[in-house]
């Protein structure tokens, strides 16, 4: 089963059991006539609730597609830099750009993005990508045909950077804390006014509160995880960087 929906079925029966105890030694049902009053507060913070919770899901996945295209950005444009590197009339350049490339894509699947699940740069393929730049720099030619080509290697390679930078910084940026907390109180305190409401009838209360428990369970685990891409059940790979040396290796030889 899903870990996601295993942990959400977990705390949904465990509202469940608190409400049936709650419910069976509190005698909440005895305070049927405050139901008028409880469901008005219900309505203006579940409206307040519902659209925080909305927007602060939204927030997180919209980033996370978004690091995850510039993921898929970052490793095309690798290859797209490898194969620009063919139109050079220069062999070994194109050997040492594969090498290049070959070493920072190297840094990145040994990395598995551990260190930007903490927050941190990857050092060692920042120093990789620098390489690159060093074996483009130290190129020589002397024909128009390689300088036009050159132009577009230089260019290129100053949007992989810049694909690089950006997604790093993405990578690390996380919800503000204050609203994090926020958003975790009101969940815990929506299920709470629901563990006490005064059904009359427990078989109603237990549908209302397991369900309930289930969906804030579930809103919890989906801010968390999409939070922090590269870590918890939806994660972010290195797959599109592995793949674009896969073809680099085996479809330009």
């Amino acid at each position: 089963m899903n870990p996601v929906i295993a942990k959400s079925l977990i705390v949904s029966v465990l509202s469940g059991f608190a409400f049936y105890l709650i419910h069976t030694y509190l005698h909440t049902d005895q305070h049927a006539a405050d139901m008028d009053g409880i469901s008005a507060f219900l309505g203006i913070f579940g409206t307040l609730y519902s659209i925080l919770a909305a927007f602060v899901v939204f927030e997180v996945w919209t980033k996370f597609n978004k690091i995850a295209e510039l993921i898929a950005r970052e490793a095309q444009a690798l290859e797209q830099l490898f194969r620009l590197s063919l139109y050079f009339r220069d062999d070994d350049f194109t050997e040492r750009m594969k090498a290049g490339i070959g070493e920072y894509v190297g840094h990145i699947v040994e990395g598995n993005f551990r260190l930007l699940a903490k927050g941190e740069r990857n050092a060692k393929s920042g120093l990789a990508l620098r390489k690159i730049s060093d074996i483009i720099r130290d190129v020589d030619f002397n024909d128009d045909h390689d300088s036009i080509v050159f132009d577009h290697i230089v260019e290129h390679y100053g949007m992989l950077a810049q694909l690089r930078t950006e997604r790093t910084n993405e990578s690390r940026n996380r919800l503000p804390t204050l609203l994090k907390i926020f958003i975790y109180l009101s969940t815990v305190f929506t299920l709470i006014t629901f563990l006490f409401m005064p059904f009359t009838t427990l078989i109603y209360g237990l549908m209302a509160v397991i369900i309930i428990g289930f969906l804030q369970a579930m809103i919890f685990q989906i801010i968390e995880d999409l939070d922090n891409p590269f870590a918890g059940h939806w994660r972010l790979t290195t797959d599109p960087f592995a793949r674009a040396l896969k073809h680099i290796e085996e479809d330009y030889e």
